[in-house]
C-alpha cells in the first residue's frame, strides 16, 4: 500500500504529537479563505453525488499546504481522509488504486496532489475510479494544470466539477507569512514583499535570505534566486528556450512576432512551448510570466551576464520604440506600456492606496474619448479630487481643447475611474494663460529659457485624476502613463514636457524619469500643485532613453555613471538675456544655478564644473574687450558694474570719472561685445556637435584637412 494513503491520515486525533504538529501548522497557515469556504460548502452537501474540486496553479503557490489544511478541516468534521501524491505514484491503474485506498462506506475525502501527473490515467480516473466511490465522497485535485478539456466540457460533470486557479496572496497575507517564516528578524520587509509578489514559496525563501549590509537595499541573493528557479522553472529544453524565457521575463506581453525579431529559428515551437508553462498566462497583449518568475529570471540574467543583459534590454527597448512610432494606436499604446515597464524594471513607484500585489497585466480599465454625455461623471470625479475651483478649470480646458482629454472606465461597470488631460501648445494663447495660472507658469518658464521655434510643441499633463478605488488604481495609472509615453514618442519637434502633480506625494518617479521640479511660486502654491518639467532641447529622446537604461541597471545615483551631456539650444535673444542675467546676479550664486547658459554647448561640452567654467568664460569675454584699444572704457564699465559690484551705476560713473550718459553708452556697448564674444563660442561648439568631421567625409582622404582646422579646435578647447 502506498505510504501516501497509509495509516498516517487515520491516526486518532488523541495522538499528542499529531495534535501539536497540527496546531503548529494551523498557526502558520495564511489566507485561502475563498477556497476554504468552497471546501466547507462541499463538505455540507447532501450525500447524493461525488463533487470534485480541481485547483491548479504554478509550483510553489501553496497547493500542497492547502490540501493539508483541507485534511485538517475534514478530520475535524469526522470524515475519513485519504491523501495521495500522484507525482510519486506509478502512473498505472493498479498503482493508483492501491495508493488511493478509499473506504467503501461513509463519506470519505480524497485529496490528490500532483493530479496533472495522472496523464494517461485521467479518462480511467474520471469514468471508472470516481464512479466507484461511495455517494457523498468529496474529491479534491491539485496540480499545475487544470483537468483536460474533455473533462471540463463534459455536460455530465457540469454540476459536480469545480475548477479554480490559485492566485497570489494579498499584501496583508504576505506580511503575515513573511513574519511567520522568520519571526522577529525580518528587515527590509517592503523589498522582500515586492520581490515575492504574493507567492508563498518566494516569501519563505525571501524570509530566510540573508540581510542587506547597513545602508544598502536588500536584493535576493543569487542562491535564493537559483533555488527559486530550480523549483519553479526547472531545466529548459535548449538555450533558445532559455533566451525566450529571458525575453518574456523582461517584456510583459511577449508575442511570437516579438520573439521572431530576436529568435528567427524555431520561433513557433518555442512560443508554443512557452505558452504551455504553468507560470505563464495569456492575455490580449501576449504572454506574461508569473511576476515572481519574471523577476527571478531577470535578476539571474543580470547577475550572470550583465553585459548581455544590458544589450538585450537596449535591443528590446529600441524594438518597442519602433512599435510605438509605426503601429496603429492600440498596438502603439501596448508598446508604450511595455516600454514603461522595461525602463523601470525592478523599481516600483507605488502611489497612495496602490496595492503592489495587484496584477498590472489585468485589463481592468479601458480608454475612451470625452463626449458631452460624459461631462457629469467627469465633473463628479474632478470635484472629488480638486474641489469646485478644479471643476471650473477642467470645464475651461474641456471647452477649449476637448480632444486633449481621455477617460478611463472600469471594465466591470463602465464607470469613469480616471481623467487624463494632456494639452499640447505650439503657440501661446493669452486667454488660456490668463485663466489657468499653471499654463502661465509653463509659458513663463519656457520663454525664460528660449523661444518656441515654428513647429515646436510643448506638452502639459495638466490633469491625471484617479478615483481612489484600490482595485482600479494600478491599471488606470499604467494606462495613463502609457498614453503620455506614446505622445512623447510620436509628436514631432517636442520642445518641453510638463507634468502637474497635486499634493505632497513622493517625487521618485519624476526624478527617475529626469523631470525636474520647477520653483513653487505663488501661482502654483495657490493651485496646490507641483510642476515638473523636462527640456527635450537639453536631453533629447536618444539621450533620455540612454539615461533611463543606466538608471534601470545602475540605479538613480550610482558613482561612476556619467549623466548624458545636457545641451540647451538658445535663440540669440534668449542667449543675450541669459548673459545679462549672469552678470546681474554675479554675486548671487543661488540664482546662477537656474541660468540656461550652464547647459549651452560652449559650457556643457567642456570638462570640469559648469559653473566655474561659465564664470571663467565670462571673465575672459570681458577681458577680450581690451583687444580694441578704443574700447578700454567699455571694459572698465562692465567690470566695475558687475564683477566688482557693490555700487550704484551713478557711483560707478563717478569712480570712472565719466559722465553718466557716457558711462551708460560704454556699458551698453561693452555688454554687446561680451555677448558677441560668447555667442561666437556657442555657435562654434554647436557646429562641432552637428557637423560631421571632414576626416570622415566620403572621398576625402584621412589627414587631408588643413592645419587651420586643428588650430581652431585647439583654440576652442583652450577657451
Amino acid at each position: 500500500m502506498n505510504p501516501h494513503s497509509a495509516p498516517a491520515p487515520r491516526r486518532p486525533a488523541t495522538d499528542a504529537p499529531v495534535r501539536d504538529r497540527e496546531a503548529t501548522f494551523l498557526r502558520g497557515f495564511v489566507g485561502r479563505e475563498d477556497e476554504l469556504a468552497l471546501f466547507r460548502a462541499e463538505l455540507d452537501q447532501p450525500p447524493e453525488t461525488v463533487p470534485v474540486l480541481a485547483l491548479h496553479g504554478p509550483c510553489g503557490i501553496g497547493k500542497t499546504q492547502l490540501l493539508r489544511r483541507f485534511a485538517v478541516e475534514a478530520r475535524r468534521r469526522g470524515r475519513d481522509v485519504v491523501e495521495v501524491d500522484a507525482a510519486r505514484t506509478e502512473p498505472t491503474e493498479d498503482a493508483f488504486a492501491s495508493a488511493a485506498d478509499v473506504p467503501r462506506t461513509g463519506r470519505p475525502v480524497l485529496l490528490v496532489d500532483g493530479a496533472d501527473r495522472l496523464g494517461p490515467l485521467e479518462d480511467w480516473f474520471r469514468d471508472r475510479f470516481l464512479t466507484g466511490l461511495p455517494p457523498g465522497s468529496l474529491v479534491v485535485l491539485a496540480g499545475r494544470e487544470p483537468p483536460g478539456l474533455r473533462w471540463r466540457t463534459d455536460p455530465a460533470w457540469a454540476d459536480t466539477l469545480r475548477v479554480g486557479r490559485l492566485g497570489r496572496l494579498s499584501r496583508a497575507e504576505s506580511g503575515r507569512l513573511l513574519q511567520d517564516a522568520a519571526p522577529g528578524r525580518i528587515t527590509a520587509r517592503r523589498a522582500r514583499l515586492a520581490f515575492a509578489a504574493g507567492h508563498p514559496l518566494a516569501l519563505r525563501l525571501a524570509a530566510r535570505d540573508r540581510d542587506a549590509p547597513p545602508g544598502d537595499d536588500w536584493q535576493p541573493s543569487p542562491e535564493a534566486v537559483a533555488e527559486l528557479l530550480d523549483h519553479m522553472v526547472g531545466p529548459v529544453p535548449s538555450p533558445l528556450h532559455r533566451q525566450a524565457l529571458e525575453i518574456c521575463a523582461h517584456v510583459p506581453g511577449t508575442t511570437e512576432e516579438l520573439l521572431r525579431a530576436f529568435l528567427p529559428e524555431q520561433v513557433h515551437e518555442v512560443f508554443d512551448w512557452l505558452r504551455r508553462r504553468s507560470y505563464t498566462t495569456s492575455g490580449r497583449a501576449g504572454l506574461r510570466l508569473l511576476p515572481v518568475v519574471a523577476e527571478a529570471l531577470d535578476r539571474d540574467l543580470r547577475w550572470r551576464a550583465p553585459d548581455a543583459y544590458l544589450s538585450l534590454h537596449k535591443a528590446l527597448r529600441a524594438h518597442l520604440q519602433t512599435l510605438i512610432r509605426t503601429r496603429p494606436e492600440p498596438v502603439s499604446l501596448g508598446a508604450a506600456r511595455a516600454f514603461n515597464d522595461v525602463q523601470t524594471r525592478g523599481r516600483r513607484f507605488p502611489a497612495p492606496g496602490l496595492d503592489e500585489h495587484a496584477d498590472p497585466g489585468h485589463e481592468a480599465v479601458y480608454e475612451t474619448t470625452c463626449d458631452a454625455e460624459d461631462l457629469p461623471a467627469v465633473r463628479d470625479l474632478v470635484h472629488e479630487q480638486l474641489g469646485t475651483e478644479g471643476v471650473d478649470v477642467v470645464d475651461f480646458w474641456l471647452h477649449r481643447r476637448p480632444r486633449g482629454f481621455c477617460l478611463y472606465r472600469s471594465a466591470r461597470t463602465g464607470e469613469v475611474v480616471g481623467v487624463l488631460g494632456l494639452l499640447t501648445f505650439d503657440r501661446w494663447d493669452a486667454a488660456e494663460t490668463a485663466i489657468d495660472p499653471v499654463a502661465a507658469v509653463v509659458r513663463e518658464h519656457v520663454e525664460s529659457h528660449r523661444e518656441l521655434r515654428p513647429g515646436q510643441r510643448v506638452n502639459l499633463v495638466r490633469f491625471a485624476l484617479l478615483r481612489r478605488r484600490p482595485r482600479d488604481l494600478p491599471a488606470t495609472a499604467i494606462a495613463m502613463l502609457a498614453r503620455v509615453t506614446r505622445e512623447l514618442h510620436i509628436q514631432d519637434r517636442l520642445a518641453w514636457t510638463f507634468h502637474v502633480r497635486g499634493g505632497d506625494g513622493p517625487d521618485c518617479l519624476p526624478e527617475y524619469a529626469d523631470f525636474h521640479r520647477l520653483p513653487s511660486g505663488p501661482q502654483l502654491a495657490a493651485q496646490r500643485v507641483t510642476l515638473f518639467g523636462h527640456d527635450w532641447g537639453t536631453t533629447g529622446m536618444s539621450e533620455w532613453c540612454d539615461l533611463l537604461d543606466d538608471r534601470m541597471f545602475f540605479g538613480l545615483r550610482t558613482p561612476g555613471i556619467t549623466r548624458p551631456l545636457r545641451t540647451t539650444v538658445l535663440s540669440r535673444a534668449a542667449f543675450d538675456q541669459a548673459v545679462h542675467d549672469m552678470l546681474r546676479f554675479w554675486h548671487q550664486r543661488e540664482r546662477l544655478a537656474a541660468n540656461p547658459l550652464l547647459h549651452a554647448a560652449f559650457v556643457s561640452r567642456r570638462s570640469g564644473d559648469p559653473e566655474e567654467n561659465l564664470r571663467r568664460l565670462v571673465v575672459r569675454a570681458i577681458e577680450s574687450i581690451d583687444q580694441d584699444p578704443k574700447a578700454k572704457g567699455q571694459r572698465a564699465a562692465v567690470w566695475a558694474t558687475y564683477v566688482k559690484g557693490g555700487s550704484t551705476q551713478q557711483a560707478v560713473a563717478r569712480e570712472l570719472a565719466l559722465s553718466f550718459s557716457t558711462y551708460r553708452r560704454y556699458l551698453k556697448r561693452g555688454l554687446e561685445r561680451v555677448c558677441w564674444h560668447l555667442w561666437e563660442q556657442e555657435v562654434t561648439y554647436a557646429a562641432r556637435i552637428t557637423v560631421p568631421s571632414f576626416a570622415a567625409a566620403p572621398g576625402r582622404p584621412r589627414g587631408s584637412h588643413d592645419s587651420s582646422n586643428s588650430q581652431v579646435r585647439t583654440a576652442i578647447e583652450e577657451g
